[in-house]
């Protein structure tokens, strides 16, 4: 091989090597564009399922414009459902009324499954592990877990939680999960303040007792992480 055959090929390898590593069309850069749809707080408390669908539809086609491919949509906030469920309640924040279905009928997360799709977006259902009530003067639905077993849950401040150490309640936390998975095409779970709740000066929060049984052998709290396992 002489040297001019040489430089020739030495020159296409590496345009090939350098074609290869630029991103095509066919094939693009895979990127995770997400937002975030809250429906903790109220924003569509009690509206008609009519003009909520619109709203959301308008919301779907605004960030597919502006290049989101998920959609995080919040179906949990307080051990509740913006979804058909048989373990816990509808929520207030789709009502305005813990435990009362929508009339007429639907299903949110359903809706937004399918729209989101529609679209080519992921749809991640977004659900709050251990709030039970973001303020103590809400009123909680007959069927609600609380009022079923009030010894899983403590008051920190002005709101109920899930105590995390507890079996029972990871192992309902993991029921809910499970149910969703089972019955909804959904793309991700997406579980948001799975931590203890922030401090409050002065309030420690009230789980030592179950971390003393449960503890796993740390010797404090800050120490010790809770672990959702669904198998």
């Amino acid at each position: 091989m002489n040297l001019r055959t040489f430089t020739i090929l030495f020159v296409l390898l590496l345009s090939l090597g350098v074609g290869a590593q630029t991103p095509g069309t066919a094939y693009p850069k895979r990127e995770f564009r997400a937002a975030w749809i809250q429906t903790v707080n109220g924003q569509f408390k009690g509206m008609p399922a009519e003009k909520l669908k619109q709203t959301l539809i308008e919301q779907l086609n605004s960030l597919q414009k502006a290049g989101i491919n998920a959609i995080i949509f919040q179906v949990r906030p307080e051990a509740d459902a913006l979804y058909a469920s048989q373990l816990e309640p509808w929520s207030r924040f789709l009502t305005g009324v813990q435990g009362q279905a929508p009339s007429p009928y639907w299903d949110p997360m359903q809706f937004m499954i399918d729209e989101c799709h529609k679209r080519g977006m992921e749809f991640h259902a977004w659900i709050n592990p251990y709030r039970t009530k973001t303020n103590l003067n809400s009123d909680l639905a007959t069927n609600h877990v609380y009022n079923i077993h009030p010894e899983w849950f403590v008051t920190y401040g002005n709101q109920l939680y899930f105590d995390p150490a507890l079996p029972e309640s990871r192992k309902h936390i993991c029921m809910v999960i499970t149910d969703i998975v089972s019955r909804y095409d959904v793309d991700a779970i997406h579980m948001d303040d799975y931590f203890y709740p922030y401090p409050i000066a002065g309030k420690d929060f009230p789980d030592d007792a179950s971390f003393a049984r449960y503890g796993g052998g740390f010797t404090n709290k800050a120490t010790g992480v809770v672990v959702m396992s669904m198998f």
